[in-house]
């Protein structure tokens, strides 16, 4: 295993930890991802998928864990697709 591998795979495996199965834009805000940013990401269609129930929002477990997986990038310039 690649030394950047174990370091995802453990970052990961906290993520998996820390996170509820059922999560508030607070609770995924202590990610790094403001909740100004997750309401603005909502309003755009990007970001993690999330349940609406009502006024409330909730990221499902598995979906914030996908989002942070699809997004991992060796450089700035793979980010923007160069």
């Amino acid at each position: 295993m690649h030394p950047d591998e174990k370091v995802n795979t453990d970052l990961f495996s906290a993520l998996e930890r820390s996170l509820k199965p059922m999560n508030t834009p607070k609770d995924v805000s202590a990610t790094g991802i403001s909740e100004g940013t997750l309401g603005y990401w909502r309003s755009m269609g990007v970001g993690p998928k999330f349940v609406k129930v009502g006024r409330t929002v909730l990221y499902p477990k598995e979906t914030v864990l996908d989002y942070f997986r699809t997004h991992v990038y060796q450089s700035a310039g793979e980010v923007r697709g160069e």
